[in-house]
């Protein structure tokens, strides 16, 4: 079971959405959690739907994520401050919510209550579905089916704190204490794609719009403090284990150290400008066969 999330209407901009969860403090490079940065109010953790973290290394200032090809996964956002949060989140350059081009001047949110914590666990589909989150090649990937194949490997947080508001609009609070509702959880890859996990040569991650699955929200009102500036940024680069070694980030137990030069046309962004005006992320095109 878990908790409906809160899908918050951001006045100064657009729309917005909120879940809760726990969550718990690891090391540095671990099967789990990353070591927050202390001046951040948000924390951001990727995990597999049932809870486990994926092996997360700081290096260079920057935070990476070892993926396999074929697994499930889900982006754990987790408020460490008294305050009321909006959190835009893009994967692949794709906001999560609408499918469009990452923007957060432009783009809606989900909504952490002070100390609360959100799952985000696919492209939201409707106020009741998501398409989930699950590792692919870049060809397979949301993003490239949508034309963008340059943004796949990377998820972007924007945090925007709430403008004060009247004492007596602090009754919204409650709203937050959704019923609980079962929801079944397929399993965490996929049977077609285990062959490739194993793989000797390992391809670039990308994240699919993956099957449909039961993430109810509702939307409630949030206005931010600034409407363009967020007070937080927050980039995470995945890939596979393999890839990462290669580019000389120090994923265990292996650390191979070999020269990575990205071509700058094609380094991916968490946020390219927005174009379109759908509401909630649609399905990519259809495959075309050869």
């Amino acid at each position: 079971m878990r908790i409906i999330p809160i899908l918050a209407l951001c006045l100064l901009a657009v729309p917005s959405v909120s879940m809760s969860t726990a969550h718990a403090h690891g090391p540095s490079t671990t099967r789990g959690w990353h070591r927050p940065v202390p001046a951040n109010a948000v924390r951001v953790m990727i995990e597999a739907p049932e809870g486990d973290g994926f092996t997360t290394v700081q290096h260079r200032g920057a935070t990476f994520v070892a993926g396999e090809l074929g697994e499930r996964y889900n982006v754990r956002l987790v408020n460490d401050s008294a305050d009321r949060l909006e959190v835009v989140v893009t994967v692949d350059g794709r906001d999560v919510i609408s499918g469009k081009l990452g923007d957060f001047k432009k783009q809606r949110g989900y909504v952490l209550d002070p100390f609360g914590e959100v799952v985000i666990d696919g492209f939201r589909q409707s106020l009741d579905h998501v398409a989930a989150f699950r590792f692919s090649s870049v060809r397979e990937s949301y993003s490239a089916r949508r034309g963008t194949p340059q943004h796949a490997g990377v998820i972007g947080v924007a945090v925007f704190r709430e403008r004060p508001q009247p004492v007596h609009h602090h009754a919204r609070r409650g709203w937050a204490d959704a019923e609980e509702i079962h929801s079944a959880r397929p399993s965490t890859k996929s049977p077609a794609k285990d062959h490739a996990a194993g793989s000797a040569k390992a391809d670039k991650l990308g994240t699919e719009f993956g099957e449909t699955m039961v993430s109810q929200v509702i939307e409630v009102p949030f206005v931010r403090k600034s409407s363009t500036r967020p007070d937080e940024l927050h980039k995470v680069v995945y890939d596979s284990a393999q890839r990462l070694r290669a580019r000389g980030v120090p994923i265990e137990p292996v650390f191979v150290s070999e020269p990575w030069s990205p071509d700058p046309e094609m380094v991916p962004s968490p946020w390219p400008a927005a174009r379109h005006d759908d509401r909630f992320a649609p399905p990519p095109p259809p495959r075309r066969w050869r």
